[in-house]
């Protein structure tokens, strides 16, 4: 049965002016009917709730291990590897993680880097982070299985199973695709900007709604950039830059074929009162009334699938197909030449290269 106690408000500004709505679509997964999805008109976020069923443990691996990531299936489920296979990957994100912070802040001016990954999993950012400049980085995780691998990394871990982050003065906290799992993220924010030294700066990296699916069953809210400013200004921090990235083009690899220029949103803030330029919120442009947004969100989702995704498994297709072409080829060649000539003549063609 639905939980007659759940009371439904917008999970990012807790704003009560919100609307439920379904949308069937072929082409972008939704989740099922045990969820209830709402538009909030104040911030213009998404937030969905279960109704029923279990929520997602993320302290027992179970999060990661029943997701069918990039086909990789085994006939026996309990052998599995050690840590998600999605994070070769996540990894390559410290690329335009990096790059953001170093054109956006000042941060590595400082000699030794104080960060804390909060929801960081396997410490792998850090881990890049500290290739480029000196880090001495703290990982909070509730996952057991990538704490070990965090530590093994060279980070100091916290477990958020048994403890709250009580380490302070960090210059940075990033927060990569994490705020999108927590029920309310503002009470996330409003604890971690008391973690930052006076100078610190907070990453924050979410999926957009007009440029993901809402279809993964353990996301609670989606994003727009109107609404991930205003979470941070009214968690008490300020905007020194937000705008849109992608997942690495590997994932396409994988099968993965959502990456396209809007499909996540970044945000950089820090305390008011610190050295940084800030930015002001960007135009809210929230639609006046559901159809409005459902029509939006069809629209966003029709240029995605003929300017970003159709491109994606056309380019995967053309590299298999030329690839298949060439060995076809290659083959035919050795096979004749071997029945006719006994020798091949590929490997003597490349000798005498």
């Amino acid at each position: 049965m639905e939980d007659k106690n759940l009371i439904f408000k917008c999970r990012i500004c807790l704003s009560n002016k919100i609307e439920n709505f379904e949308i069937n679509h072929f082409g972008f997964p939704q989740k099922s009917n045990d969820w209830k999805s709402f538009f909030c008109f104040n911030c213009g976020s998404v937030s969905e709730f279960k109704l029923h069923n279990k929520e997602e443990i993320y302290a027992s691996s179970s999060y990661r291990n029943n997701k069918d990531h990039f086909n990789i299936k085994s006939d026996d489920k309990s052998v599995l590897p050690p840590i998600d296979p999605w994070s070769t990957i996540s990894f390559k994100r410290w690329k335009h993680i990096f790059d953001i912070l170093k054109n956006s802040t000042s941060i590595f001016e400082k000699e030794n880097i104080k960060m804390l990954d909060y929801g960081g999993y396997n410490g792998f950012l850090p881990h890049a982070l500290n290739q480029k400049h000196k880090i001495n980085s703290f990982v909070a995780d509730l996952d057991k299985n990538g704490l070990k691998m965090a530590e093994f990394c060279g980070s100091k871990i916290i477990d958020l199973s048994e403890s709250k982050v009580n380490e302070k003065n960090f210059d940075l906290i990033t927060i990569v695709h994490v705020l999108e799992h927590l029920d309310y993220p503002k009470t996330y924010l409003e604890d971690l900007k008391n973690n930052l030294s006076n100078e610190g700066i907070v990453y924050a990296e979410v999926p957009n709604l007009y440029g993901f699916p809402l279809g993964d069953e353990a996301h609670n809210s989606a994003f727009t950039k109107y609404s991930l400013t205003k979470l941070f200004k009214d968690s008490g921090l300020e905007i020194i830059c937000c705008g849109n990235t992608k997942t690495p083009k590997e994932s396409i690899k994988f099968d993965y074929f959502y990456t396209s220029e809007i499909e996540c949103l970044f945000i950089v803030g820090a305390l008011k009162g610190s050295k940084n330029k800030f930015v002001s919120l960007p135009d809210s442009n929230i639609p006046n009334n559901i159809k409005k947004f459902k029509y939006n969100l069809q629209l966003s989702y029709a240029k995605l699938m003929i300017g970003s995704i159709s491109i994606n498994i056309s380019k995967l297709s053309l590299r298999y197909f030329r690839t298949c072409i060439l060995f076809l080829f290659y083959g035919l060649v050795e096979l004749m030449s071997l029945k006719i000539f006994k020798i091949s003549l590929i490997n003597s063609f490349f000798k005498k290269k």
